[in-house]
């Protein structure tokens, strides 16, 4: 190879591996520089050693320890660039180092991407699939062998890089497909013609390229449909394709179902919002439930707001409905299988499916379930209000919010399933309609009921609460103040009093169901609601992923004149819980940014960086079906199949050198004698008659005969060099693709891959006698 050839290909790979390197980058949130910088410049400087040793005059004993050094420098090089401690490095940090990794590729399965956690060890774990791979492809580009090993191992080096690129873009989504995959075709059609092309050559060829990027792109558009041609994340062997089912009734018991970020969901909004599954009207005593016979009884309660807009101006039970306050979203379900239609606040109109709204937001399926690939688009109503708007809410409730100050609460020494006691709370600021009785008893109930400490704690938190809006939010600081996250939590008689007093820790179910019930005891109508937290903002695609990590329930609140608004109390997982990929919805998102400021504006969408590093609320319910994939961006299996590309290159590298040493041990007849066995076997592999008796150049004629001239000519050299080693060459690199191609075409069905497999690149591994 000449300096100019070297020299180019050096700039390639230089380039070609910044290119993967900075979509690599795009994992993580605000990438270093620096970082990039220098694992790009550590596998460009190894690529340079290694070239370098490759046309030393040193022997080969001292190059190829040299050479692996220089791969294992780069590797340390990446290894300190993303952040990891150099007594790590030593042999008596590995089992440290090894920890940590361990903890990090469980920890890197629920994350949203970019990355952008509290996990230093996650980050750095990301970060170093960059450097794995363009070391790897450094050293298969580079590695000092001989010629005719040369060129298989560009290819496999060139494999290394397009999977640096191809890993990056399949987790985290960098927009502009078509830009970025014509670059990439370029950059593919440089490192195979380049280095060998020269003037006009070189001028046809970037024609071709050009004109080959522009034919895709309408190709690439059409093709480009909702649906996938083959789903390889969620294919099964055995054929079930089953969705993610909920159950979505609270049971309060410790979390053990599976969360594998999966994607559920892919929604279209202008905003984000809590997608409601269903709303939990009733308390039995125990749990939070939907009753079966709410939606027959509750028909007609509340007038959806189409109607309202077709009817013209009048009276309805949210007041004068704000346009700003309804939407049109789509949803597309991915990994999901439901009876009951995803919404967003009161739904009350549905496009795509059958459907059946009901007044508290939650839609029933009129038959069947929705699958894998339907799409449907609902009109929804929720109320966003500012902070000022809800405190200046008129007091008085109409009658039908009685139901929602209702509850069953056990009587003093009786079990809930044995003996509830149903009474409904007075609404609260309805005045001598409240009726000091029906007070006294709901009191006198509550107290001497298991739940008496957490009635007294409601009437202590709202005590000096001047406005409806004040009480429910002393109610929801009180909660995501005092209470802690976790998952693990024990099975209790009463598990909301025991998560109030005793566990005082829990996660959404406790404390949504917690927040309700202390509500509804001071007469504020309340619910829990249940469904998925806002996901994942794409802005490249302008979709939000829910995933079954974002699986939720938080309260709704009805303030008069203005309808019901969300509200969660649940907070963010503490570090450590993050750190072991546990999950909790983040509760200044929740509690803050999705609902409008006192400007009353539109919220805006949460930012990527924002969502990626809290924990999802993956933490609600049980799952009553099973998903065969996972549809995160890319979880630990793709880290891993970086890591597996790596030791594969390694290990094809370490056989390309084995034989490379064993075939510089062959010369002269030896060599010949090693290649008349190969060729001989090679036929007999591919299913020809040839008798040992055959001389070569009986063999050279059979060849000719039927694989062609270019066959022939390689028995043709074969021979001469046989006879007489000083007056010729053995054949060459050209010659045995050129024999291996003429044999393939002969081959018929599968011929190229038989006869690759009969003739491997880089001759016969070891002497054999003729």
């Amino acid at each position: 190879m000449t300096a100019g050839a070297l020299t180019l290909r050096l700039l390639l790979f230089t380039a070609f591996a910044a290119y993967g390197t900075l979509h690599w980058s795009m994992l993580v949130s605000a990438p270093s520089p620096e970082v990039l910088a220098a694992t790009v410049a550590a596998a460009a400087a190894t690529a340079l050693g290694l070239a370098l040793l490759d046309r030393s005059p040193l022997p080969r004993r001292l190059v190829v320890p040299l050479a692996a050094a220089a791969v294992l420098a780069s590797l340390v090089a990446g290894l300190l660039a993303a952040g990891v401690a150099p007594r790590l490095l030593l042999p008596s940090g590995w089992s440290e180092l090894a920890d940590q990794l361990d903890h990090a590729l469980v920890g890197v399965q629920t994350v949203d991407w970019p990355y952008d956690g509290p996990d230093v060890w996650i980050r750095r774990t990301i970060l170093l699939g960059a450097p794995l791979l363009v070391t790897t492809a450094a050293a298969l580009a580079f590695w000092p062998v001989e010629p005719e090993m040369r060129r298989p191992l560009r290819g496999a080096a060139l494999v290394a890089l397009i999977a640096l690129y191809a890993i990056a873009v399949t987790t985290k989504d960098p927009g502009s497909p078509m830009l970025f995959g014509a670059l990439l075709l370029a950059l593919i059609a440089a490192w195979l013609w380049l280095p060998r092309r020269r003037g006009r050559e070189l001028a046809t060829g970037a024609a071709v390229v050009l004109a080959v990027a522009l034919l895709a792109v309408p190709i690439a558009t059409a093709l480009d449909g909702e649906r996938p041609w083959f789903d390889y994340r969620s294919w099964s062997p055995f054929g079930d394709d089953r969705g993610i089912a909920f159950g979505w009734d609270h049971r309060y018991g410790p979390l053990d179902w599976p969360r594998q970020g999966t994607t559920l969901l892919r929604v279209r909004s202008e905003s984000p919002h809590y997608w409601k599954a269903a709303t939990l009207n009733g308390f039995d005593g125990i749990r939070w439930y939907r009753p079966l016979d709410y939606e027959a009884r509750d028909v007609g309660a509340e007038l959806p707001f189409e109607r309202y807009a077709r009817a013209g101006p009048g009276p309805w039970r949210y007041g004068e409905p704000n346009e700003d306050w309804a939407h049109r979203i789509r949803f597309t379900v991915k990994s999901l299988s439901t009876e009951l239609l995803v919404g967003a606040g009161l739904t009350y109109d549905v496009d795509g499916a059958a459907a059946m709204p009901s007044a508290d937001g939650t839609t029933q399926l009129l038959s069947g379930t929705l699958e894998r690939g339907d799409s449907y688009t609902i009109d929804s109503y929720e109320p966003n209000p500012s902070p000022a708007e809800m405190a200046g809410a008129p007091d008085g409730y109409p009658d039908w919010v009685e139901r929602y100050t209702e509850i069953s609460v056990p009587a003093g020494g009786m079990s809930a399933q044995t003996g509830p006691s149903t009474l409904v709370v007075p609404p609260r600021g309805n005045g001598a309609a409240r009726g000091e009785r029906a007070e006294a008893e709901a009191e006198a109930v509550l107290a001497g009921s298991p739940y008496a400490r957490t009635y007294t704690l409601a009437r202590t938190l709202t005590a000096g609460s001047a406005t409806v809006y004040d009480a429910v939010e002393d109610v929801e600081s009180h909660l995501l103040e005092t209470y802690d996250y976790d998952e693990r939590v024990p099975e209790r008689a009463y598990p909301l009093e025991s998560f109030l007093f005793e566990d005082r820790r829990g996660y959404c179910q406790q404390f949504s169901g917690a927040m309700a019930l202390m509500l509804r005891m001071v007469g504020i109508p309340a619910r829990v609601a249940v469904g998925f937290s806002p996901g994942t903002l794409s802005r490249d695609t302008g979709e939000y992923r829910v995933r079954d990590l974002d699986a939720h329930s938080w309260v709704e609140v009805y303030f008069a004149g203005i309808g019901w608004v969300t509200f969660d109390p649940t907070p963010r997982a503490d570090e450590t819980e993050a750190n072991a990929g546990l999950a909790g919805v983040d509760g200044s998102l929740a509690a803050g940014r999705i609902r409008q400021g006192s400007s009353g504006s539109a919220p805006a969408p949460p930012d990527e960086a924002d969502r990626a590093g809290a924990p999802q609320g993956a933490d609600a319910f049980a799952q009553t079906g099973s998903a065969q994939s996972s549809g995160s961006g890319a979880p630990v299996s793709l880290l891993l199949l970086a890591v597996g590309l790596g030791a594969l290159a390694a290990a094809s590298l370490a056989a390309f050198a084995i034989r490379a040493r064993r075939r510089r041990a062959l010369g002269g007849e030896h060599l010949a004698a090693a290649e008349i066995a190969e060729l001989r076997d090679a036929l007999a592999r591919l299913g020809w008659e040839v008798s040992p008796a055959t001389t070569l150049l009986g063999l050279e004629r059979q060849l000719e005969a039927k694989a062609g001239p270019l066959a022939a000519s390689y028995a043709r050299a074969l021979r001469s060099y046989r006879f007489d080693p000083r007056a010729g060459q053995p054949p060459g690199p050209a010659q045995r693709r050129a024999l291996r191609g003429a044999l393939a075409t002969a081959a018929g069905r599968l011929g190229r891959l038989r006869t690759l497999i009969a003739i491997p690149p880089g001759g016969p591994s070891a002497p054999r006698r003729s």
